[in-house]
């Protein structure tokens, strides 16, 4: 099997030719997306403003896919029509073996899956540039990595990075992204975010709408609520079965805590954010009464779950 390759190519921008550069790699974007052995794409701002020397990151499958993609004649094109953009007018390249995964990362980072309507994926490129474009001037940005769908009609991957969770923020909150999420609606169908990590990663999702996810405490008392059952029928039923084994109790403390969290996962973890949802993904314009319904809401169903479960154990 072919061992992947990389082409880095820097590119130093003219003052003044940063919308003619945007349209640049829409064109340049829509070509390389539909060449064989194409995998995915990084875009990385100047990492001193004065400096205005842009990255870009192409991965290919193999080292003949890539050098295909060099002798192209639509490379050379694209390449004919960046140089006037360029001081000096050179593009410098550098192609090596590599793997096709994403650059270093930051650190806090942003997935986003998006679906595509059908037929607008040249639509999609360049406002993705276009997107890229806006919050690179954001303080703290760290490259926007694009990646086509796998198979045919699959989600496109975005992966975006700052330094700090507050700059991330800044961007997600900004009213210039709210206003390209909007021109987004006409030819993007659906679209999943998730943050990089949070508190408690793998059960609770990030909201879709704001891209954050919930309040600590809020998860927290969910996770509680889902846990609390299991480790009460563990202890009545799993326990005595685990000591009659003669099983140290390292090793059935052990086994009790992997079904915990397996069941916690699979089980009432979903189960959990499914009946919740409406009351852990808030917003601004959120009524000010859900937050205190739902804690009652919660506070009544540790209530009942201690009741149901009062005499399953010996006092």
């Amino acid at each position: 099997m072919s061992a992947p390759a990389v082409l880095i190519a820097s590119a130093k921008l003219r003052r003044g030719e940063d919308r003619a550069f945007s349209a640049w790699q829409a064109r340049h974007n829509a070509a390389i997306g539909k060449f064989p052995g194409f995998i995915s794409s990084d875009v990385m701002p100047p990492s001193q403003p004065e400096s205005n020397e842009w990255t870009i990151v192409l991965n290919f499958r193999s080292q003949d896919e890539l050098a295909a993609w060099q002798r192209s004649s639509e490379r050379a094109e694209l390449v004919g029509d960046a140089i006037p953009l360029l001081e000096g007018g050179s593009l410098g390249e550098v192609a090596r073996l590599d793997r096709p995964g994403e650059p270093p990362g930051q650190n806090v980072t942003e997935v986003i899956f998006s679906k595509i309507k059908p037929g607008m994926d040249d639509t999609y490129r360049e406002w993705a540039v276009r997107i890229q474009a806006a919050q690179a001037k954001y303080s703290g940005y760290g490259g926007m990595y694009l990646q086509p769908p796998a198979e045919k009609d699959g989600p496109w991957t975005t992966i975006i990075r700052f330094d700090t969770a507050e700059h991330l923020e800044a961007w997600m909150e900004a009213p210039e992204r709210k206003e390209l999420l909007a021109e987004a609606k006409a030819f993007i169908d659906q679209e999943q975010l998730m943050r990089l990590a949070t508190s408690f990663p793998g059960w609770v999702p990030i909201n879709p709408v704001t891209g954050k996810g919930p309040p600590n405490w809020k998860t927290a008392l969910l996770v509680v609520l889902g846990l609390f059952p299991i480790v009460m029928l563990e202890m009545r039923f799993l326990s005595p079965i685990l000591a009659a084994l003669g099983l140290h109790a390292s090793l059935a403390t052990l086994i009790g805590n992997i079904i915990s969290v397996a069941g916690t996962t699979f089980l009432t973890m979903p189960l959990c954010i499914r009946w919740f949802g409406w009351w852990l993904f808030t917003e601004e314009k959120t009524p000010s009464w859900i937050t205190p319904v739902g804690l009652g809401f919660v506070a009544a169903l540790f209530a009942v779950e201690v009741g149901a479960l009062w005499y399953l154990l010996p006092w």
